[in-house]
């Protein structure tokens, strides 16, 4: 019988950091989707950095950022008594850094896709932007909120490079699967790293799937 300790660990840092990315890549919309200028265009790309940056350089910037010795770092150990590197909240900080780009992209595509003149209507009939953005806004982009979430959990299971740098591999403590997978393949036991492979991979067909499914009328439309 396997040791299921790294699914275990897996999903709950995936969890735990869907969580949190769901809610800041929503509030995040909120404010930039409507926005155009230098500053929102900044900000945006620094959200959408960590997919274009190796995640062995997005792990070494978090390794600085969140080390004992830096301010922030700091903060997070003495403070908040919730130490960062090599520990589970470092795996969890790592995840949602590297999937929030996938959740913000989603979900601001969905409300750039909302028909302005509705929203405009609702406005001139004296909905407050608070009513609009709950009562419409977010049911009629709910299909890609919920596809930046699957996407983002996804990413948040599959993540290797910055969780390595930042968490690093501790047995029954930080062995995420993709940890697991690269160190039992360099120990010898191709065997057992194909179970977690074939976890993954039938974990990524059931994503894509689902997704495909939420977007099946998007599709029909472009036939």
């Amino acid at each position: 019988m396997p040791d299921i300790t790294p699914f275990w660990i897996s999903l709950k840092v995936a969890s735990i950091s869907t969580v949190i990315v769901a809610l800041v890549g929503i509030i995040i919309s909120k404010w930039l989707y409507q926005r155009r200028g230098l500053i929102a265009r900044i900000l945006e790309s620094i959200i959408i950095l960590p997919i274009v940056l190796p995640p062995t350089v997005m792990g070494f910037i978090l390794l600085i950022i969140f080390s004992p010795r830096s301010l922030i770092g700091e903060f997070f150990t003495n403070v908040l008594h919730l130490p960062v590197v090599f520990t589970l909240t470092g795996a969890v900080i790592a995840s949602v850094i590297v999937s929030l780009p996938l959740m913000y992209q989603h979900t601001v595509q969905g409300f750039r896709s909302i028909d302005h003149k509705m929203l405009n209507t609702a406005r001139t009939m004296g909905a407050s932007e608070n009513k609009i953005f709950f009562k419409l806004i977010l049911p009629l982009a709910k299909r890609s909120i919920l596809s930046g979430i699957m996407m983002s959990f996804a990413r948040a299971i599959g993540e290797f490079g910055a969780t390595l740098m930042v968490a690093g591999y501790i047995p029954n403590k930080t062995n995420t699967l993709p940890l697991e997978i690269y160190f039992l393949v360099e120990q010898g036991k191709e065997n057992q790293a194909w179970l977690w492979v074939l976890v993954l991979v039938a974990f990524a067909i059931t994503v894509i799937g689902t997704i495909n499914v939420l977007n099946r009328d998007r599709y029909r439309e472009v036939d």
